[in-house]
């Protein structure tokens, strides 16, 4: 598979999860704080005639939050949202349907080639998105689709940020998990012995088997590693959640049968490898202080950027990025 497909594969699962942005373990529904502090300002000043550009919607954050902010117009500003993946946020589908017809969800649209008109939009924004795209181009798409006096409001990950050092750490755990002899092989090894416990023969067999004594012995000690591994993880839900699934998994293998089971540990690794190849895209993509006033350089054309920190209860969170 292309790299680009995959990307596109990854994120698509995620949205299709029904989780309104990228920090889902972070934030119960939409962003508080500080993050939606600094869009409420972005949109104060939206007014019924403009046209909105979302770039990297996900399932909507700010197209939501936009709206709950703009009740009381008698007619709602035209957004697009855009993204690479295939996107059907649920909470757009019980909308008005004169609201809905005034917000546009486009998939697979690519930061990098974007299918609008050149000075189309008043105003440009992207939480967490705009840097996981090849900068070189889509700011050019950026500024080409952007009228001449836009606005423009970005939050982009920041190198040294929360989120970062957690994607950093649950690459770490994550490879942990998925190598060579670790606790996912080890559990597909115990697989065929659990499976065979569902006959009074099998059972027997099995306890006559050594090799089921030793593979039983291995993923023993591999979810003792990861419950004391889990006690100083800098990401343990990860670890707590394979935990508990394994657990279940090897729980029910004698009653689902061995096909089954191993299917059901197949889609366990491979969320897992999505779920790395979304960490690593994260913590690859953030920007520290070099590389974002760079980005300010690019977008000078509409003006003066200002750039600043995102902090969330003293948390580092981002970079915010807006034309003054």
């Amino acid at each position: 598979m292309h790299a680009n497909d995959e990307r596109r594969a990854s994120w698509s699962q995620y949205w299709a999860s029904g989780a309104l942005h990228s920090c889902a373990g972070s934030f119960d529904g939409n962003y508080d704080d500080a993050i939606a502090h600094f869009w409420r300002q972005v949109f104060e000043s939206v007014q019924a005639s403009d046209r909105v550009l979302d770039i990297a919607t996900g399932n909507g954050a700010l197209p939501q939050l936009l709206l709950e902010m703009r009740r009381e117009m008698t007619q709602m500003p035209h957004i697009d949202a855009v993204d690479l993946a295939q996107i059907d946020p649920p909470w757009a589908r019980s909308l008005a349907p004169e609201v809905s017809a005034r917000l546009h969800f486009h998939s697979a649209i690519a930061a990098e080639k974007l299918p609008f008109a050149d000075c189309s939009f008043d105003l440009v924004v992207s939480q967490y998105g705009l840097e996981y795209s090849d900068l070189s181009q889509s700011v050019v798409e950026f500024l080409r689709v952007s009228k001449a006096q836009a606005r423009l409001a970005l939050i982009v990950h920041h190198a040294d940020s929360l989120p970062v050092r957690l994607g950093r750490a649950e690459l770490l755990e994550i490879d942990w998990l998925s190598q060579s002899g670790g606790l996912l092989q080890r559990t597909r090894r115990l697989l065929p012995f659990l499976a065979r416990l569902n006959t009074p023969a099998g059972m027997a067999s099995v306890q006559r088997d050594p090799s089921a004594a030793k593979a039983r012995s291995q993923y023993n000690d591999s979810m003792r590693e990861l419950q004391l591994r889990s006690a100083s993880s800098g990401a343990p839900d990860i670890l707590l959640e394979t935990q508990a699934a394994l657990g279940a998994l090897t729980a029910n293998a004698a009653t689902i049968g061995l096909a089954p089971a191993e299917a059901r540990l197949t889609a366990m690794r491979e969320s897992l490898r999505m779920a790395r190849l979304r960490q690593a895209e994260l913590v690859g993509h953030a920007l520290d202080a070099q590389a974002v006033d760079a980005l300010a350089a690019r977008l000078a054309p509409l003006g003066v950027i200002e750039v600043a920190q995102i902090r969330v209860q003293s948390e580092l969170f981002g970079w915010s990025l807006r034309t003054q």
